[in-house]
């Protein structure tokens, strides 16, 4: 008998614990999409509101948004929001371009993801350059090194990939849009006027947690 009486008493002592957690509990945000550097956390359809059990101030409360709200680093759907992943200024560092790249991104691509920006020369170009190579060779001067594929600028971050659209004369391209950090922008507005193909090649790695502004 002694030994039921405390298998109750536990069991009662539990089930009290049990309602007191279940009543302790915070309305954070959480994500409802995957969002890279620069998101407003504002828009429609960024955030929604959920209860939780944070144990600490580690993310941010419902109400308590900053003004003109953005992220700091990539997300992705279902995570809780980080007060440290969120900036209240609205003067960012990366710049949003739109990309027309001739070839698709690899099925594993997802925003946030870091990209090297690469421009393949036309056919035609690459044969007229290497062409004057050829002569420059023989009076003795070094090749430009032109002739190719280069790359022109990194560190861009994939915000949203579009669908795949073909034109009357060019081939399928894809719409992509990407951060630009500031001091690669000339670089990649001016690879867009230029003749021949933009590609996107993935660096394999994502905005890092402790990127932070």
């Amino acid at each position: 008998m002694a030994g039921g009486v405390v298998l109750v008493s536990a069991a009662v002592a539990m089930g009290a614990w049990a309602v007191d957690a279940a009543a302790d509990t915070t309305r954070v945000y959480m994500l409802s999409q995957d969002v890279a550097p620069g998101t407003d956390l504002t828009a429609d359809g960024v955030l929604t509101a959920v209860e939780a059990h944070p144990g600490t101030d580690a993310y941010v409360e419902v109400g308590h948004l900053p003004d003109g709200a953005v992220t700091t680093r990539s997300m992705n759907k279902g995570e809780l929001l980080p007060a440290v992943a969120v900036n209240s200024s609205r003067e960012q560092a990366l710049r949003p371009v739109v990309l027309n790249v001739a070839s698709n991104l690899p099925a594993s691509t997802k925003v946030g993801d870091y990209v090297d920006l690469w421009v393949v020369p036309k056919e035609g170009a690459i044969a007229g350059v290497s062409g004057q190579a050829s002569a420059a060779d023989r009076t003795g001067r070094e090749p430009t090194g032109d002739e190719g594929a280069r790359r022109v600028a990194t560190g861009l971050v994939i915000a949203s990939v579009g669908e795949a659209t073909k034109g009357l004369i060019s081939g399928p391209n894809t719409g992509v849009e990407v951060k630009v950090p500031q001091d690669s922008l000339a670089s990649v507005l001016s690879a867009v006027g230029q003749e021949g193909s933009l590609v996107l090649v993935p660096t394999g790695q994502e905005a890092p947690a402790e990127k932070e502004s």
